[in-house]
């Protein structure tokens, strides 16, 4: 987690130099790219926490926990998916915020709407 943090901070900042996003969408972008890279620069923290956490009595040997493998597929997929989840996260949090404001100022209808959301998921369920 420590790694991540600080890889975060440091690719973020070189992204951001090298870059120069100028739009929101540039912005949301390399914050993905970062995501991206952060993940993929403090993986082996995470796969050396996997093997020391072991349960004692099912430990396994450096060699046989550790296949590459399975690290490159798993990393490159799990940083994959953080990174594009953010980039999507960041580009629609504009638009989810302007949604609730709009759900605030008309608390009634939007009770309203979530009720027969939650009945019409209740049905469907049936």
């Amino acid at each position: 987690d420590i790694v991540y943090g600080w890889a975060r901070g440091v690719v973020g900042a070189v992204l951001a130099d090298q870059m120069a996003p100028d739009t929101f969408t540039a912005k949301s972008i390399v914050f993905g790219i970062t995501i991206w890279a952060a993940c993929i620069i403090s993986s082996p923290c995470n796969e050396w926490r996997g093997y020391t956490l072991q349960p004692p009595d099912k430990k396994l040997p450096f060699g046989e926990y550790f296949k590459p493998i399975n690290y490159a597929r798993s990393t490159g997929i799990g940083a994959t998916i953080m990174g594009v989840a953010l980039c999507i996260g960041m580009l629609v949090t504009p638009y989810a915020e302007s949604a609730c404001a709009v759900m605030k100022d008309n608390a009634l209808y939007s009770g309203i709407g979530l009720a027969i959301l939650v009945i019409a998921a209740y049905v469907v369920t049936k």
